[in-house]
C-alpha cells in the first residue's frame, strides 16, 4: 500500500499542529513493511521535515547529508511567494496524475488536485476543526477554506476527524454521514528528558508564570484572557505571562501597556526542547480558546507535568477529561478564579499534575498511525472492486 501526501501544509507552516500531525504519521510509517509513502515537495522551511531521515521520500534527489539539507533549507526560505507555490504545485500535480500510489491524502483543504486525480484513486481527508463555520467572523469574507472543505468532505472516500467534537460538528453543519467519519486522536511529541542549551532562556525565565502556547489571534481569546487576569497579575508582582509563539506586534505591546503589564509578559520562539522546558517550569498552561478541534498543548502540558487550565469549549473537555480545571471562556471572573485556584492551592495543583500524567497515557502517535493505516486499508478494500469493473 502506497500513500501520496501533498505539499500544502508543509509550505504554509514552519511549525504547527497540522504539519506536526503529518510528520508524525510519516515518521511512524517509514519502517512499516506494509505501507510506503511519498511527499513530493521542492521548497519548504518546515522544521519537522529536518528530522526525517528518509529524505528520499520527500525530495526527487538522492538522500543528502543533514548539513547539505540545511543549506537547501536556507535556500528554500529565500525562495518565497508564487514561485515556490508554483514549483511545489507542479511537482504535486505530476505525482497525482501519475497514479503511482493507492491513496491520496491531502494535508489541507486546497481543492487543486481534484481535476488531476485519476478516477480510480480514492482520497482520504482529515478534518481538524470546524472553526471557519462556527466563528466565520474571525475570517475574511473571501476566505475559501469553508467552501473547499465542504466540497472535499463530500467527495472524499473517508474522513478522519481528530476528535468526537469535530466529528459531531462536521455531521451537524455539513450533514455528513457519521459512518463516513472515523475519529482518530492525536498524540504528544514532546520529550521531557532533553534540556535546552539556551542560557538566556534559562536565566531570563520568570520564577512564577502562566504559559500561553500558540497563535494569539481571533478565537484563541488571548486578549480577553489577558484582561481577565490582569488584576491577578497586578496583585501578584512575581507572577508573569509567558507566550510561546510569534513575536509581539506593536499593537499588542500597546495593549499590554494599557493594562499596566508591559513588563510582565514575555515571548519566546521555541523548538520542542525549549517548549518542553517552558511547560515543565510553568505554574500552569492556560488555554482560553473559544473553540479547538483537538488542542495539542493539552497533551503537551500533561506530558511535561504542567497543570492545565482550560476553556470549557470545543474539544478541550473531551481531551482533558478530569485532568484539568475548566472555565467559561467568555466569563472573565471564571477565568480569574480558575487560574487563582491553581496557583494558590498547591495540593490541587499536584493533583492536576498526577491526573494529567495518567491522562497522557491514553494518547500516542503510535495509536494515531495504527488507526490511520486501518482507515487506508478499509478504503482500499472498498475501492478494489471498482478497479476491476
Amino acid at each position: 500500500m502506497k500513500i501520496l501526501y501533498d505539499f500544502r501544509i508543509f509550505e504554509e507552516q514552519r511549525f504547527g499542529g497540522i504539519s506536526r500531525y503529518f510528520y508524525e504519521l510519516m515518521q511512524h510509517f517509514r519502517n512499516d513493511p506494509d505501507l510506503t509513502w511519498e511527499l513530493p515537495i521542492r521548497y519548504t522551511d518546515n522544521e519537522y521535515l529536518l528530522n526525517l531521515n528518509r529524505l528520499k521520500d520527500i525530495y526527487e534527489e538522492d538522500p543528502i547529508s543533514r548539513g547539505k539539507w540545511r543549506l537547501r533549507h536556507l535556500r528554500n526560505r529565500l525562495f518565497l511567494g508564487k514561485n515556490r507555490n508554483r514549483a511545489n504545485k507542479e511537482l504535486a500535480i505530476e505525482r497525482i496524475q501519475s497514479g503511482e500510489y493507492d491513496i491520496f491524502h491531502p494535508t489541507y483543504y486546497d481543492d487543486y488536485f481534484l481535476k488531476f486525480l485519476p478516477k480510480n484513486k480514492p482520497f482520504v481527508l482529515t478534518v481538524y476543526d470546524m472553526i471557519h463555520e462556527i466563528y466565520p467572523e474571525y475570517f475574511s469574507l473571501t476566505d475559501p477554506t469553508s467552501n473547499h472543505k465542504k466540497m472535499l468532505v463530500q467527495r472524499a472516500a473517508r474522513i478522519i476527524a481528530i476528535s468526537e467534537t469535530t466529528k459531531r460538528d462536521l455531521v451537524d453543519i455539513f450533514g455528513v454521514d457519521k459512518d463516513k467519519v472515523t475519529v482518530i486522536y492525536l498524540g504528544n511529541s514532546l520529550a521531557t528528558d532533553a534540556k535546552p542549551t539556551d542560557s538566556n532562556l534559562i536565566r531570563d525565565l520568570p520564577v512564577r508564570y502562566l504559559l500561553f502556547v500558540g497563535d494569539r489571534r481571533g478565537h484563541k481569546n488571548f486578549y480577553f484572557f489577558l484582561r481577565a487576569v490582569s488584576a491577578l497579575l497586578l496583585a501578584n508582582p512575581e507572577l508573569q505571562i509567558v507566550c510561546a509563539g510569534s513575536s509581539f506586534k506593536s499593537r499588542e505591546n500597546q495593549f499590554f501597556k494599557s493594562l499596566g503589564l508591559i513588563d510582565r509578559i514575555k515571548q519566546y520562539a521555541v523548538d520542542d526542547v525549549r517548549l518542553a522546558y517552558l511547560y515543565q517550569n510553568a505554574m500552569a498552561l492556560v488555554f482560553p480558546s473559544l473553540y479547538e478541534g483537538f488542542g495539542l498543548p493539552v497533551l503537551e502540558a500533561f506530558n511535561c507535568g504542567c497543570p492545565a487550565v482550560l476553556s470549557a469549549s470545543g474539544s478541550l473537555p473531551e481531551i482533558g477529561g478530569e485532568a484539568a480545571i475548566y472555565f467559561n471562556p467568555k466569563d472573565g471572573r471564571a477565568i480569574r478564579e480558575a487560574v487563582s485556584r491553581v496557583i494558590n492551592d498547591e495540593d490541587f495543583r499536584r493533583e492536576l499534575i498526577r491526573k494529567g500524567a495518567a491522562r497522557a497515557k491514553d494518547f500516542s502517535w503510535e495509536k494515531t498511525a495504527q488507526m490511520t493505516q486501518q482507515v487506508y486499508a478499509d478504503v482500499l478494500a472498498c475501492s478494489s472492486p471498482k478497479r476491476n469493473i
